[in-house]
């Protein structure tokens, strides 16, 4: 099967595959020189290969053995291709450098072919290196037995006891919090969908991904943006680091100071943190996915 997807204006392959560290991780490989990237996603009992290329104005999207709308659903999710960025190019027009980053294709983020994978990466990047999330996807993975390195799907996660997680995937504190995560989402009383409900307002979502055991306000503020809510700031210790790096001052008053530069932007304060503190990466001043704490 090949598609051949419309591309929304000012898009740029790159700029979202390098939107934040997701290419960095299986079963995403990304080959900069070509602009390709590729994944899996499981099918029942196999994993299908999908291929990701811009040519001629269009998502070529290339996959075997994924019927037609299923792949153009999933290709519109991974390259946030629903997301409209109208109003974040009129609440940025006052500021040079977020208007240059959107004009070079920043504002949409790389996700998963599903919002299960999104979580579970967000809750492997908290508290440690990136080289540990990796570290952790990778076991998952190879955890599930799957040749073709699909992210398993939660009943394949939730048929593992949290001590078989810890031991095999060393995901440490992480184990019991993914093995509920789990067990809710395969059982369905946990409704991902819900988490991509356009009605649900950013505060509603936020609470709802808090409820759940092991995501912190990180996390949650993480999975916002990914999903493309930008009404928080979701720091971490790399933020922090970044932005002090950017504009210098004490370090115990660097939230203060985070929160009334974006104010301003409202709604999209988040975004524009983002594209500030990521804007080395796509002028080239930073060429790879910094490896420092998550």
């Amino acid at each position: 099967m090949r598609l051949r997807l419309p591309l929304p204006p000012n898009f740029h392959f790159d700029a979202i595959v390098r939107s934040h560290g997701w290419y960095d991780l299986p079963p995403f490989a990304y080959d900069a020189r070509r602009s390709i990237l590729t994944t899996s996603v499981a099918d029942r009992s196999r994993a299908i290969p999908i291929t990701f290329q811009a040519t001629q104005g269009k998502l070529e999207v290339i996959s075997e053995g994924i019927e037609r709308r299923r792949l153009a659903v999933i290709a519109t999710r991974v390259f946030s291709l629903n997301i409209h960025l109208e109003e974040s190019v009129a609440a940025f027009s006052g500021d040079g450098n977020l208007t240059r980053a959107l004009a070079r294709g920043g504002g949409r983020m790389l996700r998963a072919p599903t919002v299960f994978e999104d979580a579970v990466k967000v809750l492997f990047t908290t508290n440690c290196s990136w080289e540990a999330t990796r570290g952790m996807v990778a076991r998952l993975i190879a955890l599930a037995g799957d040749e073709a390195q699909a992210f398993p799907p939660p009943s394949a996660v939730a048929s593992f006891s949290p001590a078989r997680l810890k031991a095999r995937v060393r995901c440490g504190y992480r184990a019991e919090s993914l093995s509920r995560f789990a067990r809710r989402v395969a059982s369905g009383k946990l409704d991902l969908s819900r988490w991509e409900d356009p009605t649900l307002s950013s505060e509603s979502l936020r609470e709802a991904i808090l409820a759940e055991h092991g995501f912190g306000p990180y996390a949650a503020e993480n999975l916002l943006r990914i999903f493309g809510r930008h009404d928080f700031l979701a720091l971490d210790s790399w933020v922090r680091q970044k932005y002090r790096k950017l504009y210098p001052g004490k370090k115990s008053a660097t939230d203060g100071s985070i929160a009334r530069r974006y104010q301003r932007f409202g709604a999209f304060r988040g975004l524009a943190l983002w594209l500030d503190m990521t804007r080395d990466w796509h002028e080239e001043k930073e060429r790879l996915w910094p490896r420092g704490s998550a």
